[in-house]
């Protein structure tokens, strides 16, 4: 099950995605505009995107373009009546990973959506925004959750700092302490780490 934007003008079009894809079991959020989409992104992580490229006010080309210079990376796919290559060429280049026409049998999108979750990797460096993102929203126990997963990604000073960044929001010291000394162990000269161990020894 994958948390879903769904980023539509069309009304019908919008509530077809959105039926479809709850139907196997996905969590969809559908909007009607790019701002609306940014603002949903700020507020929450998801899994995949569709996106039309012709949408009021900001494109569908300039939502993938603020996209990528805010840094939010998922898999997206363009779901368009658009039949000139030169937008799809362009989406694609801005971060699109695939291409679906309109209209479309409900077999192919489910198809491309699953295709696309699959391709997905998490990194290091996405496991990390998102973490940021849950401690921002006070989930805490969330972000712990998450942190843990670093471990298994790349268990290095990066992950320990994190971790123990965790820790202090959730309250226990003694191990956001321990996390840090960990970092600093296999990372010396690891300046975050170094900066938020100087402050526990103050704070002693």
């Amino acid at each position: 099950m994958a948390n879903i934007l769904v980023v539509d003008d069309e009304r019908n079009v919008r509530s077809l995605i959105k039926r479809i894809l709850e139907e196997r079991n996905h969590t969809v959020t559908a909007v009607a505009t790019a701002e609306e989409a940014l603002v949903e992104m700020r507020r929450q992580s998801f899994d995949l995107m569709t996106l039309d490229l012709r949408l009021p006010g900001i494109s569908g080309i300039e939502l993938l373009k603020r996209m990528q210079q805010e840094g939010r990376e998922m898999p997206i796919l363009i779901v368009s009546a658009i039949t000139n290559a030169i937008p799809v060429v362009e989406a694609m280049k801005s971060g699109a990973s695939d291409y679906l026409s309109k209209p479309f049998p409900a077999q192919d999108l489910v198809k491309k959506v699953e295709e696309l979750l699959n391709q997905e990797e998490i990194t290091f460096e996405k496991l990390e925004r998102k973490i940021e993102e849950k401690l921002n929203q006070d989930k805490f126990d969330v972000a712990e959750r998450m942190a843990r997963q670093l471990f298994a990604i790349n268990p290095s000073a990066d992950a320990h700092f994190i971790y123990a960044m965790v820790m202090e929001k959730l309250g226990n010291s003694m191990l956001a302490l321990k996390h840090l000394k960990a970092a600093l162990a296999l990372d010396p000269d690891h300046k975050k780490a170094l900066k938020e161990l100087q402050r526990y020894e103050k704070a002693d």
